[in-house]
């Protein structure tokens, strides 16, 4: 049964999306045999929460065709949650958020560490 998100705080919805984005950009990394092999794709997510503000699942609702970037994108993602705290607004609630994870070949690639 989904939350009932009548009484979710928009606007704290909106800033935790835009915080996870900024988060698990951080954490991004295309997968080299994706990036070899010439795959991309777009992978989306749903992250479900408990009203204590602890994930309860992650989903892969819609597959990039591809399960290395699916993999990775939810690798990112898991990363992006243990570092982006819950808005005040919404800690005490369930909530679902879906994200969507773009792989694209024109990604720049990692630099190498010297």
């Amino acid at each position: 049964m989904a939350p009932d998100t009548s009484a979710i705080d928009p606007a704290g919805l909106r800033q935790y999306h835009f915080a996870l984005g900024r988060a698990a950009s951080r954490f991004r990394v295309y997968p080299p045999q994706a990036r070899e092999a010439g795959w991309q794709g777009r992978v989306t997510l749903r992250l479900a929460m408990v009203a204590g503000g602890i994930p309860r699942d992650l989903i892969l609702r819609v597959s990039s065709g591809h399960p290395a970037l699916d993999q990775a994108a939810q690798e990112m993602l898991r990363q992006a949650i243990d570092h982006t705290p819950v808005p005040e607004t919404l800690r005490g609630q369930p909530f679902i958020i879906d994200l969507a994870i773009d792989f694209d070949l024109t990604d720049p690639a990692p630099t190498p560490p010297r």
